[in-house]
């Protein structure tokens, strides 16, 4: 472990580079490596933490390649957090991995909230979802507003974007369209595909697989995509433990 001198100046070539990080997706992935803030989330991740930067009045406490310590207002610089904690990471992008094999997949298109997006990444691991595809349409799984939303979900699941294979699964699509989730019988394996928070899946994704809706009662056209989700998942991943099934 490498303990270098403290960093003072906002116009620190790393300082530049862990804002760079941070902020832009190309970035990100062109050098694939991730900004993680905070110190619990640091030790959920499970992943070798290449730098860990601490602001000046911290103490070292998590094993990394290297420890950088800053000054606090180029903490502020790095932070994307408005009450920081002083503890960031710079960790390798995990590889993506296959999802071949899996009972239940999630699959999302157009998600566009960050926190919606890190939402469902840990409401699927909560539920015993195997892996989660994304479509081109989505939010980056590595902002780090979906990163905070997910809590070290992110790095505890397979996620997935280049192809989605549906060959073997029961797909079933949300859609305000579709036959009432408590008058099916799922099937596994399953892939279920959640759509964009105010349109909903594209015409493309409705035309994979069966349409699915959650029945609700009173003058609510629709709920939030993360609250939808966490509902069909269940509904998926414990048919069984239903409301009324006998």
């Amino acid at each position: 472990m490498t303990h270098r001198k403290k960093i003072t100046s906002t116009q620190n070539p790393l300082v530049k580079h862990l804002v760079k990080l941070r902020k832009d997706k190309e970035y990100r992935y062109s050098k694939r490596l991730l900004f993680v803030e905070g110190e619990k989330l640091l030790k959920e991740v499970k992943l070798p933490l290449k730098r860990v930067i601490l602001r000046e009045d911290k103490t070292g406490f998590l094993e990394a390649e290297e420890i950088q310590y800053v000054s606090k207002s180029v903490f502020e610089k790095i932070s994307g957090v408005r009450s920081s904690e002083g503890v960031a990471g710079e960790i390798a992008m995990p590889k993506e991995e296959s999802l071949a094999g899996k009972e239940l997949i999630l699959a999302l298109d157009g998600i566009n909230d960050p926190g919606n997006l890190g939402t469902l990444i840990r409401t699927a691991l909560a539920l015993g979802v195997g892996g989660i595809f994304l479509f081109p349409s989505c939010v980056d799984p590595y902002n780090e507003k979906a990163l905070r939303a997910a809590k070290g979900a992110t790095f505890k699941l397979p996620l997935q974007t280049k192809r989605l294979d549906t060959e073997g699964f029961h797909v079933y699509v949300a859609s305000l369209k579709g036959a009432p989730a408590t008058s099916l019988t799922f099937k596994k394996p399953a892939i279920l595909i959640l759509g964009n928070e105010a349109h909903g899946v594209s015409k493309k994704r409705e035309e994979m697989g069966l349409l699915v809706t959650i029945p609700m009662s009173g003058d609510i056209e629709s709920l939030n995509v993360a609250v939808s989700g966490a509902i069909l998942i269940h509904a998926m991943a414990f048919p069984k433990e239903r409301v009324g099934t006998p």
